[in-house]
């Protein structure tokens, strides 16, 4: 019987996370530091991870982050992330950005990226995670671009050697 048999599947269900942006959020050009998006962003990919899997998981990568629209004082942020390809002790995560004006009621895009998330047992070494179902052509799309994803990543590590 090979690996892939023998691991369990589990759904993983997408993870939500809001806050509010201050002025203390704010960069010189008056809109969020883009910083403090990413780092909304690692922390819900991270808690969507260890919610998952049961386990702590830790950052690996950050991939291919775009930014589309500012996010202004006083909107509301919505960060979803969702684990959407995994390997044998990592998994992608897909992190979407949206922004609320809370007194129009608009919501808009603003960016999303891809975080590669490491599994690790109670001695801080990578441990195997359990396989995500794939039901739609949409999950079966989003788990190849992210397997790209992946693998381009670790070409780079590969390089940087």
């Amino acid at each position: 019987m090979n690996d892939q048999a023998q691991r369990a599947t589990r759904a993983a269900e997408p993870l939500t996370m809001h806050n509010q942006v201050f002025p203390n959020d704010l960069n010189p050009h008056g809109t969020m530091f883009g910083g403090f998006v990413v780092a909304m962003m690692d922390v819900c990919a991270g808690l969507c991870v260890m919610r998952w899997c049961n386990r702590v998981a830790v950052t690996a990568s950050i991939d291919a982050i775009q930014f589309h629209s500012p996010i202004r004082q006083g909107q509301m942020v919505e960060v979803v992330a969702r684990v959407v390809y995994v390997g044998n002790t990592s998994c992608v995560v897909k992190t979407m950005v949206f922004a609320h004006d809370l007194l129009s009621s608009d919501r808009f895009y603003c960016c999303e990226g891809y975080f590669t998330m490491v599994g690790v047992d109670a001695h801080e070494r990578p441990a195997q995670l359990p396989l995500i179902p794939l039901e739609s052509e949409q999950e079966r799309q989003e788990w190849a671009h992210a397997k790209e994803i992946k693998e381009a990543m670790l070409k780079r590590r590969q390089r940087a050697k």
